[in-house]
Formats: C-alpha cells, structure tokens, sequence
C-alpha cells in the first residue's frame, strides 16, 4: 500500500475516533415534476442571518420552521400505506449512463438528497454532508469547525439534558467567562477565570446526560459513527440498518436544529490532545508546511483544520455558534445515502423530517486569488520519522477540464503498475518509493509528487529523479498505449469504489462540496479518454514546469517547534448514567422493524470441487459485476520458511525468458488486472483480480512468472539496501515501535514473531538463484484454489487446468517456527524512549487459549465497555475526565486455536497526565460501572449489526477460513445472537470478574522520559527500558 494514502488523510481531521466531499444542473438530466425552488446561496429576503453576541448564546434553532420529529412520526403500519409516488411533488434528476443509480433531489428549502439504491444487505451508508471546514473559520479562532464537529455529539435542548432551562443559564455563563478568559491577557487572571469556568462547568454537568446521541444511534444498530473536517467540508457519518431509516431521521432531524455547548470544556481539552497528536505527527506537520507554501494568501494555507494551539486553549462560543448558524442551513447541506432503500419513501421520508426547516442566506466564500509561482519556493520541516519529499503544482480547482488533465497525468505517472514513476523509478530500485496524485478542491487543485530516499539518497537527488520523469510527461514521452490503458483502468477503479455503499454516497459528497454537477461525475472519464496527447503535452508545459512548484523536505531530525502547554486543572464531571431525558424515552418506545439476520452456510455459500490436478477448488458466483478474483492460497508463511517471504519481495523486480519485469507489469496494467503474491506468518497468497474477460491472459501470464522468473543478482542486492532502510526507517516510526516490534516483544518475549526475520549479514548471504527456486517450487507444496467470478464453474475449472499442471515432485509444507506466548503473572513496565509530545500505554494481559463460549460475552463487553461513544472507557477517560483522545479496551478474540484471549487497553494522553489516565483506566478495569439502560441498549446495538449483517462477495470464503482457523465449520456470529438475546448485565459481571478485573499487566509504554513521570512508571510493576535494538532484533 502505498504510503501517500496517509498523507492524504493529513488534512482531514476526524472527531471521535477512539484508536484512533453543488447541487447539479445539467442539461442532460432528466427532471421530475418540478415545483417553485429556492436558490441555495440566495433564499428568500426575509430568511436574515442572525448572529450570537454576549448574551445570547441561547440560539432559537439551526433555522426557523423546526417541528419535534417525535411529533411527526408516525406509526409504521399507518405510513405504510402511503403513497409516496403519488404524493411526492419533489423534483428529481436522473442520470444518464449512472452506474449508481443515483437519484438527486432539491428539497424546497434548498436541502440536496443524493439516493442510490444497492440491496446486496440490509444497510444504509448514510452521510451528511455541510458545505463548510476550516477554510471558513475566523481567523483568530481557526479550528472552530472541527471542535464544532465535536459538539453535534453532545445533544440538543431535548438530548442529552435533564434540566434545559437550568442548564442554558449556566452555559451562557460559561460563554461569557470564556469571553473574558480570551481577551485576558494575565496569565494569572486568566487561571483564575478558568478555574471558575471548571467549576460552573462542573454544576452544568450535572444536569447533562453525556451520549444521548450514540445511544439513540447505537440502538438502531448503527456502524462506523463518526464524523470529520476538512478544509471545504465536515461531514457526518452513519452506517444503518435499511429497517431504521425513520428512526435515525428522527435523531437527525433534532441533531441539526440545534448546537448546545455542553460539556465543553473538557471535549475542549480532548481536542487539545488530538492537536498534541499531530505534533508527534510527522506527516501532520509535512502538509502543513506544504499547503503554507502553496497558499500563502488563501485560508487553505493560511489555517488548519486542527487549529493553533493558542486558539484551541482560548476558545470562543459565540463565534461557535456564529458559525453553526450560519452555514448549517438546508441550503448548505446534503444528505448523502445509499444502500437498500425505495427511493420514494426515502425522499418523503427526509421531507418529512428535514423539509421544514427553512433556509438562509450563506454568505459567499471568495477566495484570495494567489500570485502566480514563478519560481522554485523551497521549505523544510524537522521530525523523528523517515525522510521524504513533496513536490506541489498549484492548478485550477475542481469543475475544470485543466483539472481533469492533471488527473491523467498523475496516472500517466503513477498507478501502482505502469506509470512512469512506477517503472523508471519504482522498479528500477532509483527510490524507495515515489507516486502522484492530485488532491482536488473546490478553488484550487494541487498535484502532487513524492518520494521517499534510498539509503545515503538525499531528498534533492530525489527532486531531480521526479522532474526527470515530469519532463516525460511535458515532451510526451510515454507509451502510445499507455493513456487507453490508464483510462481503462481507472474505470475499473470506480467500478471497484462503487460496489460498495460507502464508495457511492462518498462520491455523492464530493460532488456536493465540490459543486461538482453529477452528470459531469459520471461523465468525468469520458471527457478524459477524449484528451489527446498534444492536449496533456500543452497543459504540462503550460502549468507543469521546472520552475513553478513547491517543494517540501521532510528531514530527519529535532522539531523546535513543538508547543508546550502545562494540562489545565480539570475536574472530573458527573457521568450521570442513570439519568435520560424525555426525549430519548420516547425515541426508545418507538418500536423497530425487525430484520431477520442471514448467517453464512458455508456448504451452501461455497461449491467446492476437486481438479484434475486434485487440488481443491472452490468458487463462489459472482452476480453484481464483470469482475475476478483467483486465489492460490498456500498454508505455510514465514513462519515456515524465511526465504519465502524475501523471495515474495523480490519477485516484482524480476523478467522471465520472455518478458522483462518491466514488460510484466505493463502487460497485467493493459488488460486490467492486478497481480500479487503476498506472505503472513501461516499463508502465502498468490491472486490474481480485474476484468473477467482477460482472465486467461492473465493465468497464462503469472504462470509464466511463476515456473520461469528468472534471478538477477544486481536487482537482488539493490533490494537488500531497500529492505535495510525500510528497517532503519521502521526503528523511527511510532506506530512500527508500539504496535508492531514493542507489542510482539511484550506478547511473546526477546523470540518473538516480529523479530523473526532475517538480518543484513543474513540477507546479503542469500544466493539470488535460491530464491528463484522458492518461486519456481511453489505450485509444488499443498494448495488450494479460490475463484471469485461471473464465469461458470466447470469452464473456470478447465481454464485453470489448462494452464495450472502442478510439478512431478510433490513437497511438504515445512514446519512452523513456534513462539510461546508470555506469562502476563506480575505487572511489567516495558518502555521505550521516543521524544513526542504524549505518552502512548498499551496493556495486555494474557487470559486462557480460544474457547468459543466466551465469543458472546466478548462481544457484549466491547460493544457496552471498550469502544463507541458511549462505551464506559469514553465516558470515564475522554467525556468526564479529559484524559485523552484516544482511549479504548477490548477482550481479544484470538484468530486461531492454540492462541489465548487478551485483556487489552490503551490511551494516548499528554506527558504530564500519564499518571492520571493510567489511574483511571486502573479503576474502571478493575471495578466496571454499573448502567442497566445502557447496557440493555449496547446489547440492542450488538444484535441490531448482526441483524442487518451480510457477509458477501468474497468475503463469505475469507469468513470460512476464519473459522477453520478456530477450528470452528460455522459463522460464529450465530452464537452471540442467541446468547445476547438472553443476556443480564449480571452475566457480564460475573464475565468480567472471572475475565476482566483484578489482572495484572504488562505495560507497554512510548514516550519521553525527560516529560514523563519515570517514578510513577517503576512503581507500576517490574520496569524495564528497551532499546530499539532489543525489540526489533537489529
């Protein structure tokens, strides 16, 4: 995967995590009915746009026209013998040659609704889309729309409030002090003011109810809840069950009317920690600086999502609120879904929930026009993680044919398989990784190029590499073949993106932030394949030179501009599980319509079969698309036999008698396939995917690979210095120190699985020629074939004896190294220096090997205790005591047999509050709070998902591996759905007694030790400081 995908997360902040995308106007659309519309940048004179000052930070509402949608449900056998179609007067827009289906709709007060009808399982992906981010916030509060986005999470005057009348007298005290706590310029005036504010908050508390929202939504058997900003958009998200529909356009419908302030400040402070972990962040900090050199005039440059640090800590209600009036309006919104739905219902459904609200003026955002770059403008940012590079040209924003050349010219570069960067530099071993992209905005675009440095490479060497290959592109200097190639397979991509639901709504959202017509959408890559080269050519040396870009070097090495900020006296504020508001008991006597769940008959699902080669083949129809998947699968890993996994490494740089690596790719990236061979510690993969029609072509040709790959010593010892600097890199790397080495070594001790690898004086011993044999000898070990498809069985069968004739010489599989889990008898502290701003604590504790009638209380202790926003850890850590971000637990289900259960759980705080977080985390693990309501609706919530779960597509097979691992022949997800049924919270005490509480621990811990409280860390349990070399073997 390539490493850029992060990076272009970096802009996009997202609120909850616990782990931590224009209305169209087409002419080609067919319209419905149509009826009087409203403007959506110019409703109706009379809608004026209020704005908060001091003392009125109680808002009437999000917009007039609001209606309690509890006093608009209705019963469900009543409407249900509506009519929609007759009664729907809405005016909608289909699309010709859509994929999707969609369906577009402007609701009279402006409200967009974007509908695409899927039925492959009884969900819904569901968005809802504001057409705002950061590149709106006032200057001297940035980071106001992301910390608003936290606060849609907190309720409503009718959510989350015992008391709203009492409450809303405080809060606008709590403005009024924030107000002054901002303009304060003694910092001890100014603690003394937020000592006040802690306190008012704490008795604002009280009459809050945290979570309401999750609650309601959780109950409705909801996934993936969250939300995030980014510059043009925030957008919120839901995934739900298709029998849920109105019940969730009741919570939302309220969720929108109204912002409350509630529990402020100590989401502030959560807050506060996401902005520390951006500073540990290398990445986070590389965009940054490369959007500031880009825009120096523009807010995409000039303020970040996350915000200044100065201004979260001095934050603003009234401008808060400011803003939620004035761009969360209908005309300024869109509600994005697809899934199985009945596309009338759904738009009178919305109607009926959204069409009151009424719309307002949303005033203009007119950006500041940057000067043109007319010369090379050169930055550098500092940080503990690898080296690399940007190379940024700025480019017209989206609706743009400009625009969609730069998009070709970013797959003419990079695609994964034959683009210039992949070939000339990628493959031929000149970088250690490079790749394009363009990242698409709606007043400007920017096209991006990157690199990452060889051993001893400097970043500038790699600079030149990539203009070398962007004067390819300005003298059109590729393949003739080579543009229908890369159109061809974009669309495979899209077809891809848009099997799944969430692919669909998501490209709904960037059209809607975007402004970007639907039509044109769907249009997009026709309006590409009809560029000729000379077109591209002009656009390059036009907007692509020499001298135009910026560039950005990621160097390795101290940050000195890390921000420092003492934690703030908090005090923790009441929880109030037991209490509920009016609201949410009614929300919960409104009945639910009942979805039967579907569990997988593996039997029945998979059509297993013998070849003629006796291996075993099984094959599952594929009847949504003209897409494969082939499997060779192999049931032996690294663990088996180390040079397996470095020979998988080595092969995509390798040619056969007939063909060159080079040729290789170039021939797979025609026919629009993808070719791969993978290693785990137990299996080894050999796949094959793309279009079905060139599904011969290309068995015949990894066939070829396979039997006839020819070794090549200078590539192979090229790869050597790859691999070393790719293991150099991972010792600076955070996530690769806790997660991969620090997380092996504390689960199995100095021989663990992570460290089972082979060393530089190990692999520049390797005969190349060795490792060509592994490949060459592979078709000769046990295996099985997996086929994914729309071809019929017994061709499918044929065409792979064809070409698939195993050798004479039948091996067995090698035996697997084996690796003993640890004792986890005393409390251990394994630390491991690393300069960053927080501390990072994971810890484990080892329970008895995989028993599967311990599957239903796992799942109800996560789904009540460990993850979601209204999960006890979220409540204790973030929500009372604004301890973290990111906090979570979890009771592990092992994924095989011999392999134990875990206690898991984790917090990333800042240095100066380790003490404090692992405090809490102690006292809930050892004594679980006690919530009857809740946890009857975390076991709704658990049932709900199982309900409206389909395992489908080729994930049915997966599933069947999953559990043969386990030993298990069925879908284990049968039996949590009965046991749930009948389980008490009694039950999950008595599992968390025997399971959970009074464990002892090894501590695994990341940070740096002249910030943390080392003292503290020794007195947890036996300490000791480990280097990089001891956890990662080299």
């Amino acid at each position: 995967m390539k490493r850029v995908q992060i990076f272009m997360m970096l802009c996009i902040v997202s609120c909850i995590s616990l782990m931590a995308q224009t209305p169209p106007s087409s002419s080609s659309s067919t319209y419905g009915q149509q009826n009087q519309q409203v403007n959506p940048q110019n409703p109706p004179n009379n809608q004026n746009q209020p704005q908060v000052s001091s003392g009125s930070i109680i808002v009437p509402g999000t917009v007039g026209g609001y209606t309690d949608p509890l006093q608009l449900y209705s019963t469900p056998s009543s409407s249900s013998k509506v009519n929609y179609a007759a009664k729907n007067d809405i005016p909608v827009m289909v699309f010709k040659n859509d994929p999707t289906g969609t369906r577009m709709y402007r609701l009279q007060n402006g409200l967009t609704v974007y509908l695409s009808k899927n039925t492959l399982e009884p969900r819904i992906q569901t968005f809802i889309a504001v057409r705002a981010g950061s590149k709106n916030d006032p200057a001297e509060t940035t980071g106001l729309a992301h910390y608003l986005e936290h606060m849609m999470f907190k309720g409503t005057d009718h959510i989350g409030t015992t008391n709203w009348e009492r409450e809303r007298i405080m809060l606008e005290s709590i403005a009024q002090l924030y107000e002054q706590h901002r303009n304060e310029k003694n910092e001890d005036k100014k603690k003394e003011i937020y000592a006040e504010i802690d306190r008012l908050s704490g008795e604002a508390a009280k009459l809050a109810i945290p979570n309401e929202y999750d609650k309601m939504i959780g109950s409705l058997g909801a996934k993936g809840t969250n939300a995030w900003t980014s510059l043009e958009e925030t957008v919120y998200v839901n995934d739900i069950p298709s029998a849920e529909l109105e019940r969730w356009l009741i919570v939302e419908s309220e969720r929108f009317h109204r912002l409350v302030l509630r529990l402020f400040h100590t989401e502030l402070e959560a807050v506060y920690e996401e902005y520390n972990m951006g500073q540990d962040r290398d990445g986070s900090k590389m965009w940054k600086e490369f959007y500031k050199q880009l825009f120096p005039t523009n807010t995409y440059g000039t303020q970040t999502t996350i915000g200044e640090g100065e201004h979260l800590k001095n934050p603003s209600m009234y401008n808060i609120i400011n803003y939620f009036t004035t761009y969360y309006v209908p005309n300024n919104m869109a509600i994005c879904m697809s899934g199985d739905l009945d596309y009338d219902k759904t738009i009178a459904m919305i109607n009926k929930y959204f069409g009151g609200y009424e719309p307002r003026v949303v005033p203009a955002y007119r950006p500041k026009k940057e000067s043109p770059i007319t010369s090379v403008k050169r930055s550098e940012v500092w940080g503990q993680e690898a080296e690399y590079l940007f190379i940024g040209y700025r480019l017209p924003g989206s609706n743009t044919d400009d625009l969609k050349k730069a998009k070709v010219i970013a797959e003419l570069l990079s695609n994964g398989s034959a683009g210039l960067l992949d070939l000339d530099l990628n493959q031929q071993q000149l970088v250690l990784e490079s790749g394009a992209f363009v990242d698409e905005m709606r007043d400007y675009a920017v096209l991006v190029l990157y690199a990452n440095p060889k051993e001893g490479q400097s970043l500038e060497d790699c600079e030149q590499l990539l203009l070398k290959e962007m004067e390819k592109i300005r003298q059109g200097d590729y393949a003739d073949w080579l543009m229908d190639a890369v159109i061809d397979n974009m669309r495979l991509q899209q077809t891809r993106n848009f099997e799944s639901n969430r692919g669909r709504a998501g490209a709904h959202v960037q059209s809607f932030i975007l402004g970007k017509d639907w039509q044109s959408l769907v249009d997009e890559l026709d309006v590409m394949d009809a560029f000729s080269r000379s077109q591209l050519t002009d656009f390059a040396v036009s907007n692509l030179r020499n001298n135009n870009y910026v560039v950005v070097y990621k160097r390795q090495g101290e940050d000195n501009n890390v921000v420092k900020v003492d934690k703030p006296q908090i005090t923790p504020v009441e929880a109030n599980r037991e209490s509920s508001s009016d609201f949410l008991r009614k929300f919960m006597d409104i009945p639910s319509l009942a979805t039967e769940p579907e569990f997988v008959q593996y039997d029945k699902a998979i059509q297993t079969s013998t070849l003629e080669s006796g291996i075993q083949f099984d094959y599952i129809n594929n009847k949504l698309n003209d897409l494969f998947n082939l499997y060779y699968i192999f049931d032996m890993g690294s663990d088996n036999d180390l040079l397996l996994s470095l020979a998988v490494n080595y092969l995509p740089y390798l040619g056969t008698d007939k063909y060159s690596a080079a040729e290789i790719q170039e021939m797979f990236f025609r026919y629009g396939l993808s070719f791969n061979v993978s290693t785990s510690r137990d299996q080894t993969y050999v796949s094959l995917s793309g279009l079905e029609k060139n599904m011969e072509q290309g068995i015949a040709l990894f066939e070829e690979i396979l039997n006839s790959v020819k070794a090549d010593k200078g590539k192979y010892e090229e790869l050597v210095n790859i691999m070393l600097k790719d293991m150099d890199d991972a010792k600076s790397n955070k996530n690769a120190i806790l997660f991969q080495a620090l997380f092996s070594y504390g689960q199995y001790g100095e021989s663990s699985p992570f460290k089972n690898q082979l060393f530089e004086k190990q692999l520049r011993s390797v005969n190349p020629n060795d490792l060509t044999d592994k490949i060459h000898q592979l078709e000769s070990y046990p295996h099985k074939i997996f086929y994914y498809g729309s071809a019929d069985r017994d061709k499918t069968a044929a065409l792979i004896d064809q070409y698939h004739v195993l050798p004479k010489k039948q091996r067995s599989i090698p035996p697997a190294t084996a690796f003993t889990e640890q004792p986890t008898d005393k409390n251990r502290v394994l630390f491991v220096q690393y300069d960053m701003v927080q501390a990072q604590i994971l810890r484990i504790s080892k329970d008895e090997p995989f028993n599967s009638k311990l599957y239903p209380a796992a799942v109800s202790f996560n789904e009540y205790f460990g993850s979601g926003l209204s999960s006890i850890v979220f409540q204790e850590i973030r929500e009372t005591r604004a301890l973290a971000y990111s906090a979570w637990a979890n009771y592990t289900i092992p994924g095989k047999a011999n392999e134990s259960h875990y206690v898991r759980s984790y917090v990333a705080t800042q240095a100066d509050k380790m003490q404090l977080a692992i405090e809490a985390m102690n006292e809930i693990m050892n004594e679980m709070p006690q919530a009857e309501e809740q946890f009857i609706q975390s076991l709704d919530a658990s049932r709900k998902k199982i309900e409206s779960e389909r395992i489908t597509r080729t994930g049915i097979y997966w599933s069947r591996e999953a559990a043969a691992k386990r030993g298990l022949n069925y879908d284990i997800r049968q039996d949590a759905y009965e046991a749930l049924s009948g389980m008490s919270l009694y039950d999950l005490n008595r599992f968390f007694e025997e399971h959970i509480a009074d464990r002892t621990y090894t501590y695994l811990v990341i940070g740096d030790k002249n910030k943390l409280d080392m003292d503290y860390l020794r007195s947890l349990g036996e300490f000791k400081e480990l280097t990089l070399e001891e956890i990662f073997g080299y």
